[in-house]
């Protein structure tokens, strides 16, 4: 299988999901360690630099003890290890889909979540590689890129889930001559509602927002605004 012109190259995906990220980088100005320069910029682990194997049984032993880190240093890498263990549940979880090559067969296919639930691996970032170190470093896949999951769609039919009837009453109160400051606003000439439609649908609008589900403002137009106008009394069903 030919890789997909959704999928992007792992290394890419964790730089942005790991290393890239604010909870990492607002740290990068008062970090001043010498070993620390490929870390901020091309995600080592803490105290290597030309090492690119991060565990994915214990994240937080992927690096070095270095004595001599600062205390802002520490803390990124903090915030990598917990960054770093989101990124791969989110592969695990089915958010993202690998597919990589077994070097067995040089063929790509999708990965199994359970790969990644294995003991003992490592995750070369840069080349993309899971390899059993159990077994002298063998790599089990290679090449490894990640494209996002594809969310199904919600066919919902446009207006039903709404409360028209509601809305319709509500409506009806800004139908009253109080209710409105015509110094501000030009009134209608039939209705005392303001001559300029949008000022009642806003007022609409806010209703259902207050609710937590807001319609297509073309059946707030087509069930309240246009009846509203009209003098109606009572509101027309929906011919849906």
């Amino acid at each position: 299988m030919a890789a997909r012109k959704s999928e992007q190259p792992l290394y890419l995906v964790f730089l942005a999901r790991v290393i890239h990220i604010e909870a990492v980088q607002r740290y990068r100005a008062a970090v001043t360690d010498d070993f620390t320069s490929q870390f901020f910029s091309a995600g080592c682990p803490l105290g290597r630099d030309v090492e690119f194997r991060w565990s994915l049984d214990r994240p937080e032993a992927s690096g070095e003890p270095v004595a001599s880190a600062s205390l802002a240093m520490q803390r990124a890498w903090d915030a990598a290890v917990v960054a770093f263990k989101e990124f791969i549940n989110a592969i695990i979880n089915g958010e993202l889909i690998a597919s990589g090559m077994p070097p067995a067969t040089g063929v790509r296919r999708d990965l199994e979540p359970s790969e990644w639930t294995r003991s003992d691996q490592v995750l070369d970032v840069l080349n993309g590689d899971l390899i059993d170190v159990r077994y002298g470093n063998h790599v089990r896949w290679s090449n490894i890129n990640l494209r996002a999951a594809k969310q199904p769609r919600q066919n919902k039919t446009r207006g039903h889930g709404h409360d028209w009837a509601g809305a319709w009453v509500y409506a009806l109160t800004l139908r009253a001559d109080d209710q409105w400051d015509w110094k501000k606003y030009r009134r209608d000439n039939k209705q005392p509602l303001p001559a300029v439609h949008k000022v009642v649908e806003d007022k609409i609008k806010n209703w259902f927002q207050a609710k937590g589900n807001v319609p297509n403002i073309r059946d707030i137009r087509q069930n309240v605004i246009i009846p509203l106008y009209a003098g109606r009394r009572t509101r027309n069903k929906r011919k849906r």
